[in-house]
């Protein structure tokens, strides 16, 4: 698996590679706090978890809250700390591609596939925002290197970083497991391969994987599995009609992610790919790209599957298209950047345009709308909140139980997570529910005013409650935020 080519002089390259990564990101570090928002609700939640770094959470493994853990104990719990480890994971991501590229073809594809990726769509609308792909997809990019200079070197050095990838991919997010199964796919499709399956390194490669699981492994068999059981519950294995499939919209969004033009070479890409399969560079592209892509298509043909849920694919993905437009002229590949560049533009700049042209952006169009008025909201219920300070928040969703402590992080509230449920529904119901040890307390409830058909039977369990506001927030047209706050004391149990 050599380099077809050899590039002589590749230094300015990869310096002008390193400077275009450092502008893009410094970019993106600069728009942030420009766009209007706060943080996601998972992004909140993940913060919240940071504060209590353990080996697991509720629906994650946990390398996502060290990660916030690390750089708010550095810069702080702003914004731009929460998602720091993002911003600069993506790019760091963008270079192992390029290695990759290197390794495989030549420096000048490692180049355009650095470049491309660093605008993929994809790339553009999650490198803002923390969230469990980004580590995942550096660590199965750093896999799928160690593991092709393992195979052509055998250096130890290649073989322990192949396992300590695969591990720290596990623990950024379950999806990493694929990454055994097209590695398995490659390694059986070549007699010369399958030789590798009798390398004790490999082995040993895996049992360092499997080391460095271990502890999120026995931190869910202390909790009773509550990862294992949401995973289940978000890809409906169980109750497979609860929701209609959405195909049509999963192989959609795939292509979207990756740009109009680079997606039609991706698929292109993978026409040449077959036609070219006795090639072992395009055999391993080909099994880390489409396995995935089919089986989390033929998951979405049962139920909803989300966008990203395929998101190692794009690795690949990347690399197809790149190595495809490569055979045409150098203006096809200009286009593709150009037009992702100006899908990026546009979404990061998307209010500026409208106020240009002296119109409001509609609701309906602005992506970023979940997570707005979050802080505004936080700063009108602060007041009440500090006038009972020996009643506890109480809610009964983890959206405002993570925004509310996020945005009143300096309150250091008292909370709990209403559970009248045995098994927990979210992160909060299962390390903060209110129990029988909180009998007698008093609570402050906070709930969304379209969700109070429920806060009859919470009311219900105490002794006596006190109607204290409702709050309304206007981010624009058709986004409000709405809450209702009640004052509950005497907390009589769930039964």
């Amino acid at each position: 698996m050599k380099p077809v080519t050899t590039t002589p002089h590749p230094t300015p390259r990869i310096g002008m590679l390193l400077a275009w990564l450092a502008i893009l990101t410094l970019y993106r570090m600069w728009i942030l706090p420009r766009l209007g928002i706060t943080l996601y609700v998972d992004e909140a939640q993940y913060w919240t978890w940071a504060q209590h770094p353990d080996w697991g959470y509720f629906s994650k493994p946990p390398v996502i809250a060290w990660l916030i853990a690390a750089s708010t104990t550095l810069f702080g719990d702003g914004m731009l700390a929460v998602k720091l480890p993002a911003i600069l994971l993506y790019p760091a991501t963008a270079w192992l591609l390029f290695a990759l590229g290197r390794e495989l073809f030549d420096t000048r594809i490692g180049m355009r596939c650095a470049v491309a990726f660093s605008l993929l769509p994809f790339v553009s609308g999650l490198g803002l925002f923390i969230s469990t792909d980004a580590p995942l997809l550096f660590f199965w990019t750093l896999a799928i290197l160690a593991l092709v200079r393992a195979m052509t070197h055998d250096y130890w050095r290649d073989w322990l970083l192949l396992g300590a990838a695969l591990g720290l991919g596990v623990m950024s997010k379950y999806t990493m497991l694929a990454f055994g199964a097209s590695a398995l796919l490659y390694l059986l499709l070549a007699p010369q391969r399958r030789e590798q399956l009798r390398n004790p390194r490999l082995w040993i490669a895996i049992a360092l994987a499997g080391v460095l699981i271990l502890p999120n492994v026995l931190w869910n068999w202390s909790h009773d599995f509550p990862t294992l059981r949401h995973t289940a519950d978000i890809t409906h294995v169980e109750g497979l009609n609860d929701k209609h499939g959405n195909p049509g919209e999963f192989a959609l969004a795939q292509l979207l992610s990756l740009g109009p033009i680079l997606g039609l070479a991706f698929i292109a890409g993978l026409v040449l790919a077959w036609r070219q399969r006795r090639d072992a560079r395009m055999q391993l592209l080909l099994c880390f790209s489409v396995p995935m892509f089919v089986i989390v298509l033929a998951q979405a043909t049962r139920s909803e599957a989300n966008g990203n849920w395929a998101a190692p694919a794009f690795i690949t993905a990347t690399l197809l298209a790149v190595v495809f437009l490569s055979r045409l002229k150098l203006r096809w590949w200009l286009l593709a950047l150009a037009v992702n560049a100006i899908i990026m533009l546009a979404t990061y700049h998307a209010k500026d345009i409208y106020r240009i042209g002296g119109k409001p952006m509609p609701t309906q169009l602005d992506i970023l709308k979940r997570a707005r008025g979050w802080d505004v909201l936080a700063r009108q219920l602060q007041p009440i909140l500090a006038a009972h300070p020996d009643a506890m928040l109480l809610t009964d969703n983890r959206t405002l139980m993570a925004h509310l402590l996020y945005e009143l992080r300096d309150m250091h509230l008292q909370h709990a997570a209403w559970k009248p449920q045995a098994a927990p529904h979210d992160h909060y119901q299962l390390t903060v529910p209110l129990t029988d040890k909180d009998l007698g307390s008093s609570a402050i409830l906070i709930m969304q005013t379209d969700a109070m058909i429920t806060a009859p039977a919470i009311i219900d369990r105490f002794s006596a409650h006190q109607t204290l506001a409702h709050v309304t927030v206007i981010e624009g047209p058709k986004l409000r935020r709405e809450v209702d706050v009640i004052l509950l004391e005497g907390f009589k149990g769930y039964r």
